[in-house]
């Protein structure tokens, strides 16, 4: 394989093999082209293929996984076909699957997914009587999931330390999880925790992998939890301890997840005598746009220090703009933008990024004024659609009869007379008899309590499931399927519930594409094609994906959180919203604020930006009807006056300016105003061909610009 067209640092990473070896690879500095090449000069030193099988590729997402693993089959060819590519919850699920059994779960178990697990959490605390209308389940599982990352159980605070939330996480902890258990189910948590269990409990499952994975990659390690690094520590705990980690700790924005930023700035306490390796070289923006985020960065007092730096010297200075409200800065932004597009600039190649989702709204109306298309990128809600959610759960529930969640989910839909009454009935002795509902449900008939004809219909309840529990055994999934809804009667149970001729088309077709994604999974895994495979890799692929799916195929600007552009790039980018309480964020939900991590988002943000960066804040919003005047973010004050050119939106506004607008505007200027200049450009500059003296950039300009 060349390695010529690496830098330096590049080479140094891809021929370091052996032993412990961090690679801080700032932003857009090539970390995917380095893993890659890695694994091929891997393969290359231990000609043959046989070491393929012994290396262990982890990444953060389904998708990254894919298209890493495609990219090795090119650069290698079919060698690397044998090369273990995948997450680190797709891995724990394939050990889980081996040797689940070892820790008392059936072999067969199914992946509850975010509905599931809150249903488990409300009845175990109405078990507890505790209030699920005064106290949020989904909070609750919040915290005993941020326990699990943190390879911990929740434990009550001492008397005057937290709240009433930390108390009932520990209540309900321990009955949760034996729910879990006893539904043959684990949760996406579980997929960290008990592979981990097994490694340390039995000593012939930790030999056996860390035999085969000799070498071991993980992509984006800033973003891991205490629980992953537990589960590589224990993978790399054989005779070789080949771990390579790439990430950026400058990029660590997902601690609400669990992620630890302490990880890669620790990463010699796990692993002593590490090598590290600095990729500094950025091969997407301007040098403008990356003083601006190193500036940004280097506040940050817990960090690998590294400078980002680009050949593409110089570049058009960042546009810093007030506006008098949020619908001025809006119209702005449309404004912009319908000019850059107009000057040739295609439209998918212009974000809109923003710290939350309702900050689009805005900017949505003054886009479709202008009649500029454009796509917001949100969380796909089609997995959480009822219709969805009930053609799931009948999936679970004939895959696994033990899934609680799922047979209470549908064991009347569509309606078959068997009532709460009936339900509630069954469950009491369910828990008096010590069985599954399922088991209670086959004893049905020997309930006197139970409603006139509800045993008789329990019955054929039962058969139904038994019956195409064999059918999904033996047929085709998406054909047996479409027989289950046909003699269930659901298409036209969903269309009776519906009065609007749309609103039904839309179920009918949500349910059409469950159909079309089980044919898609039984063309893609031929004879190996089951349902429990289907609905476990459907929990993987819905959970392990980004929160948001960047939508693709039209020329349409591009509206997402700061969150969802990790990764990305695009030639111009408008990043709106700087102003204390937004940028940095106040912190969500009542939580303290993360300065750190804010900063860090600041910076992602400013990096997703390759040739032109606006800045863009309002003097004020509107808060529950009443204007509030906003303070500029502090994040602004670190940019360099010489690489900013200051815009103030002289709009007509309601009432005379504040005091705290006359000083902002006057101090800005002042201090973004670079010597010995009259406009406002920097010295030893020239300002772009037919640029405007105070608006955005021109649709041409120097060496490093906009063309």
């Amino acid at each position: 394989m060349d390695l010529s067209k690496l830098n330096p640092p590049q080479r140094e990473a891809v021929l370091t093999t052996e032993g412990p070896l961090l690679v801080l690879a700032g932003a857009g500095s090539g970390k995917t082209r380095v893993i890659t090449h890695r694994i091929v000069h891997l393969l290359d030193k231990r000609p043959g293929g046989l070491l393929a099988r012994n290396i262990l590729a982890v990444t953060f997402t389904n998708k990254a996984a894919t298209e890493m693993k495609e990219r090795l089959v090119h650069m290698a060819g079919p060698r690397a076909q044998n090369v273990l590519v995948c997450t680190f919850h797709a891995f724990g699920a394939e050990m889980l699957r081996e040797d689940i059994y070892r820790l008392g779960w059936p072999k067969k178990f199914t992946i509850a997914d975010q509905g599931d697990q809150a249903a488990i959490i409300k009845r175990a605390m109405r078990e507890r009587r505790i209030d699920d209308r005064t106290f949020d389940p989904r909070k609750v599982l919040t915290l005993i999931s941020k326990a699990k990352n943190a390879g911990k159980t929740p434990e009550p605070l001492g008397e005057g330390m937290g709240d009433d939330y930390d108390l009932i996480a520990h209540m309900v902890y321990e009955a949760y999880q034996l729910a879990l258990k006893a539904q043959g189910s684990v949760d996406f948590d579980d997929l960290l925790i008990l592979p981990s269990r097994l490694l340390r409990e039995h000593e012939d499952l930790r030999h056996k992998y860390t035999q085969r994975f000799r070498y071991l990659l993980v992509d984006e390690f800033q973003d891991t939890n205490q629980a992953q690094i537990d589960l590589l520590t224990l993978l790399a705990s054989g005779e070789t301890r080949n771990v390579c980690v790439v990430g950026d700790d400058d990029q660590c924005i997902y601690s609400w997840r669990g992620a630890e930023v302490r990880n890669i700035l620790s990463f010699d306490k796990y692993f002593a005598e590490a090598k590290e390796v600095r990729l500094e070289q950025n091969y997407r923006s301007t040098q403008v746009v990356l003083d601006a985020a190193n500036a940004v960065i280097a506040k940050n007092p817990e960090r690998k220090a590294k400078k980002m730096w680009s050949e593409r010297k110089g570049g058009e200075r960042i546009k810093v703009v007030s506006a008098p409200t949020e619908e001025e800065e809006a119209r702005y932004v449309a404004t912009e933008i319908s000019r850059l597009v107009a000057g040739g600039i295609p439209a998918d190649e212009i974000a809109v990024l923003y710290r939350v989702n309702g900050q689009s709204h805005p900017i949505e109306e003054m886009l479709r004024e202008k009649g500029i298309r454009y796509e917001v990128v949100s969380g796909s809600e089609f997995f959480d659609r009822r219709e969805v959610k009930d053609v799931i759960a009948y999936f679970k529930l004939i895959a696994n009869p033990r899934d609680e969640t799922a047979l209470l989910r549908i064991i009347n839909v569509p309606a078959r007379g068997i009532g709460d009454v009936t339900m509630e009935r069954l469950v009491a002795h369910a828990r008096r008899d010590s069985v599954t509902l399922w088991g209670a449900m086959e004893r049905a008939e020997g309930y006197e309590d139970l409603p006139k004809g509800a045993a008789e219909k329990v019955k054929d309840f039962l058969q139904l499931v038994e019956r195409y529990r064999q059918s999904y055994e033996t047929g085709k999934l998406a054909e047996v399927t479409r027989k289950l809804l046909e003699e269930i009667g659901y298409k036209d149970d969903a269309k009776s519930l519906i009065t609007s001729q749309a609103s039904a088309d839309r179920k009918l077709k949500s349910i059409d594409q469950v159909i079309n994604s089980l044919e898609a999974f039984e063309k893609r895994e031929g004879p190996k094609a089951s349902l429990l495979t289907y609905l476990n890799r459907l929990s993987l692929d819905t959970r392990q994906e980004e929160e948001e799916e960047v939508p693709g195929g039209h020329k349409a600007v591009t509206l997402m959180t700061l969150h969802a552009s990790k990764g990305l790039e695009y030639r111009v980018v408008f990043f709106i919203g700087m102003e204390e309480e937004l940028m940095p964020h106040k912190g969500m939900q009542g939580e303290a604020q993360n300065l750190e991590e804010e900063r860090r988002l600041c910076y992602v943000g400013i990096t997703r930006a390759k040739e032109l960066l606006y800045l863009t804040r309002s003097v004020t919003r509107v808060k529950r009807g009443k204007e509030v005047p906003r303070t500029p973010s502090r994040f602004l004050e670190d940019i360099p006056p010489e690489l900013v050119e200051v815009l103030d939106l002289d709009a007509p506004r309601k009432g005379p300016p504040t005091d705290q607008e006359k000083n902002f505007f006057a101090s800005l200027k002042e201090r973004f105003k670079a010597p010995g200049t009259s406009g406002g450009v920097a010295p030893g500059s020239k300002p772009a061909v037919g640029a405007p003296t105070t608006g955005g950039p021109a649709a041409t300009g120097t060496t490093g610009g906009v063309r």
